[in-house]
């Protein structure tokens, strides 16, 4: 199988508990700051203004009627001197407003963009608007769901290959994913080569992990050398990680590929996809289909911006 953190494909499993270190390790502080579904606006976001305060226009309006309380105990004040006469019961004015209205959110527009392998599947993201392709066999998840990483932020927007019984839990055969990234603050600039690889590492560890009576058992893995690539205009970079589990769990495969592709946008934004399949069956799931090479780096090849 390839889970992260060697776990389960349970339901209403917390998000944080993927890819936990053990018991015994501190927990490792994220050298980056998620943008996508943690409050990244899109791609046009970058150079926006802060929304303004919400609370303004129900203050306005409560104001404005209090002066109209103090304009009509005005009125009634010049005519009784006026008039010379005592003060008769004065109409009660008209109560101000006791509800505001608030400026409704305009929803973000889907990404209509099509795929370009023929008769693949788009995922994307309708507030970010990155977006990828899978073949048929892939199955979208639910928006919410998402993979966590240890010590940098998880990715989203997943899809999940060959999903099957083993030990009493489901498992995959391959995930996908991804997310925006900003520089912790505080934290060193963005840089391609050390995302990717951090990317391509530390998901290799955590989709290939396990633990077995109380212990931890993670994977050795070897990490390629990066590789340069452009797309829409814009650098980025390619790294591959190669895991072998560790023997005793016999749930899961054997061996597995995670390939990480960063893009940086500017000096403070980049976007990252993962693409993870096993390299080997799990004994007695043959049946239980994983992607090729050629698969896996069509599907790292379709990441992009959506232009519609």
């Amino acid at each position: 199988m390839t889970w992260p953190g060697g776990g389960q494909d349970q339901q209403g499993q917390q998000p944080q508990q993927w890819g936990q270190p053990a018991p015994q390790q501190q927990q490792q502080q994220p050298q980056y700051g998620g943008f996508g579904q943690g409050g990244y606006g899109g791609l046009g976001a970058f150079d926006q203004k802060p929304q303004k305060k919400k609370g303004k226009h129900t203050k306005a309006i409560l104001f404005s009627g209090l002066g109209v309380v103090l304009v009509a105990a005005v009125v009634v004040t010049v005519v009784l001197l006026t008039n010379g006469k005592s003060p008769q019961a004065a109409p009660t004015p008209p109560p101000g407003p006791t509800t505001s209205s608030k400026e409704i959110a305009k929803p973000p527009e889907p990404v209509r963009e099509a795929a370009k392998n023929p008769g693949w599947q788009v995922v994307a993201n309708s507030i970010t608007k990155l977006m990828y392709e899978v073949p048929p066999a892939w199955k979208p998840s639910a928006p919410a769901d998402k993979r966590e990483m240890l010590g940098n932020p998880g990715i989203s927007n997943l899809s999940k290959l060959g999903s099957y019984q083993c030990g009493g839990g489901t498992y995959s055969r391959g995930v996908t994913g991804m997310v925006a990234l900003k520089p912790k603050e505080g934290g060193p600039a963005l840089e391609t080569g050390t995302i990717a690889a951090d990317y391509a590492k530390g998901f290799a560890n955590s989709f290939y992990r396990f633990t077995k009576d109380g212990k931890t058992q993670t994977p050795q893995v070897a990490l390629g050398q990066p590789k340069p690539v452009q797309r829409q205009g814009v650098n980025g970079v390619v790294v591959e990680a190669t895991a072998t589990t560790a023997p005793g769990e016999p749930c899961m495969a054997a061996s597995g590929k995670v390939i990480a592709i960063v893009h940086l946008l500017k000096e403070d934004s980049a976007i990252v996809m993962v693409a993870n399949a096993d390299t080997a069956a799990v004994a007695g799931q043959e049946s239980a289909p994983t992607a090729t090479d050629d698969e896996l780096n069509k599907i790292v090849d379709s990441f992009r911006v959506a232009t519609q």
